[in-house]
């Protein structure tokens, strides 16, 4: 006869084993069964913030591109998020049972938009109220940067969409015709300064522009506080040196109004300038402003401009072929060591031909400082 003696601590452990998988395997069952449940959504970042930080924040909207947590219960198993019926990557090694976190696709729309999130599983599919924050506007061309009172300005850009205001510094413009992407207002009065944009979205300004394509850009504004020309020479005189010549009542290419300057530079390094009959007090102004169409050849070509100075104060700024550019430079860059220290007062602004690129023809128009 055998005898099976029975170690109780073995038989105890055997049992406490199986138990544990029992349970393992019951939680597996659980996890994820039933509809999923949404119960609110919360922010994983401080907006604006580019840390991980945590933050529980509940919200009932978000921004196209930025990711959210989406708590409830039976999440698990989610196998389709979508905002506003377009759907969102999902990375399920982000995914609990009780909480998924995920970024709204950038291509969610937030026009004519349902305003509803939607989770499917195997399970079944559940909705909650989530609607996508319209972007703020961006302005990134205006037909003209500076006018008369009525004239009508295009503004192009992207997220004009229910546009509420639109200011020319801190005067307001009537809107004509609106559009997601071009807005036509009347300029107002005393029209001077940043031009912006308000929507549901926040308030865009702009355009930001660089004049040589490498310093930082720089916000252009509309009008100005003195001007050098504008379809004629408004108070002074011009001069032309080392073969340039200028008209001043050229009607070939237009920038604004009825007239611009064709400059002509027959010799490498020549020059064309307009000045004032007084000096213009600086002392309130910040940027000089001016347009320029750089005809064919002239493409990545380089004009010196000079503040009553061309060999210490001036800048060097790039030429686009075929198109009216305007162009803005913060008066305090044009200084040397020679020269130090903004101008206190301008007597004349000139355009220097720099590439060695004779002959060489461009159009100037809308000159001063703001």
């Amino acid at each position: 006869m055998k005898i099976i003696y029975k170690n109780p601590i073995v038989v105890c452990l055997t049992g406490l084993f199986f138990m544990l998988i029992f349970m393992t395997s019951c939680k597996k069952d659980a996890e994820g069964k039933g509809a999923p449940v949404i119960t609110r959504v919360r922010t994983l970042v401080k907006p604006g913030d580019p840390k991980q930080t945590a933050l529980d924040s509940t919200v009932t909207s978000g921004d196209a591109g930025s990711t959210y947590v989406i708590e409830g219960a039976n999440l698990k198993y989610t196998n389709k998020v979508e905002f506003n019926g377009t759907e969102a990557y999902l990375n399920t090694a982000l995914f609990s049972d009780h909480s998924i976190v995920v970024m709204i696709p950038a291509t969610a729309s937030w026009i004519n938009q349902t305003g509803k999130l939607t989770l499917t599983s195997a399970s079944g599919t559940t909705t909650f109220n989530f609607s996508i924050r319209q972007p703020a506007p961006v302005i990134t061309e205006l037909s003209q940067f500076t006018g008369d009172e009525g004239d009508v300005v295009t503004i192009t850009g992207l997220r004009f969409d229910q546009v509420s205001s639109v200011k020319f510094g801190t005067a307001e413009a009537k809107v004509i015709t609106a559009t997601s992407t071009e807005l036509k207002v009347s300029v107002p009065a005393a029209a001077l300064g940043a031009v912006s944009v308000t929507t549901p979205g926040g308030t865009g300004t702009g355009p930001y522009i660089s004049y040589d394509g490498v310093a930082v850009p720089i916000l252009l504004p509309f009008g100005f506080r003195h001007l050098f020309y504008d379809d004629k020479i408004t108070a002074g005189y011009d001069f032309n040196f080392g073969g340039a010549s200028g008209d001043v009542n050229n009607t070939e290419v237009v920038k604004r109004g009825t007239h611009s300057i064709k400059v002509t530079y027959t010799g490498n390094y020549a020059g064309y300038a307009v000045g004032s009959g007084t000096p213009v007090d600086l002392s309130d102004k910040t940027y000089v402003k001016f347009s320029i169409y750089g005809s064919a050849g002239t493409e990545g070509k380089v004009i010196k401009v000079g503040l009553n100075d061309f060999d210490n104060r001036q800048v060097s700024i790039v030429l686009h072929s075929g198109k009216w550019t305007t162009y803005v430079v913060p008066l305090e860059r044009f200084q040397n060591a020679s020269q130090p220290g903004k101008p206190s007062s301008l007597n004349w602004i000139g355009f220097q031909e720099l590439s060695g690129n004779a002959p060489e023809t461009i159009f100037l128009d809308d000159i001063g400082v703001y």
